[in-house]
């Protein structure tokens, strides 16, 4: 975006008198005034054209969805089709999945972060996979560990590590990810 030109700074008045005070200040209300006016007509503008906008994108937002859903099918169905790299060139865009990193979430909704620090400090295992001085879950210790914690145990304790891959369209040319499916995660662990 470009900077508007700043105007020059008018010299500033030798305010002597309570008199030009109260005028100076009268004045400040009086630009206050026309400032919010102002921008609560350009707000108001930006609302009706927001409005003028709103079902078309809608519209056009669903049948992305619909469509991507579409060719996320199909290049699950056909994954000979991807490259080593998950991927497919096509005519006007690049197609795959990526994988997401591996992270340390709730195993459900019930449980806090409090309530599985406790039930880490409670299990033999788990001791090690706390920060201290107050028991907080180290998630970064979990993920290292990952390939050596069992599922059932994580479970028990509240947690699950999850990763997945994420299906992408990347048009040529234009924005990197025009459209993209929500993630379909997978549990590891």
């Amino acid at each position: 975006m470009t900077p508007l030109p700043s105007a020059p700074q008018p010299a500033a008045p030798a305010i002597e008198t309570r008199p030009q005070l109260e005028a100076v200040v009268e004045n400040i209300v009086q630009l206050r005034l026309e400032w919010d006016e102002l921008r609560r007509a350009q707000e108001n503008d930006l609302a009706a054209v927001r409005q003028k906008y709103r079902a078309p994108l809608a519209e056009l937002e669903r049948y992305l969805t619909l469509e991507t859903q579409w060719a996320e099918t199909w290049a699950r169905a056909n994954p000979d089709a991807l490259s080593d790299a998950r991927a497919l060139e096509c005519a006007h865009a690049t197609i795959g999945f990526r994988v997401t990193p591996p992270r340390v979430e709730r195993a459900s909704r019930r449980w806090t972060w409090s309530a599985i620090a406790l039930k880490l400090a409670e299990a033999s295992w788990g001791r090690r996979y706390l920060r201290v001085p107050e028991p907080e879950v180290d998630k970064d210790a979990l993920l290292a560990d990952r390939a050596k914690l069992a599922a059932p145990e994580l479970r028990l304790a509240g947690i699950k590590i999850v990763e997945g891959e994420r299906f992408f369209i990347a048009p040529h040319g234009g924005e990197e990810e025009s459209a993209v499916a929500e993630p379909d995660w997978q549990e590891a662990a």
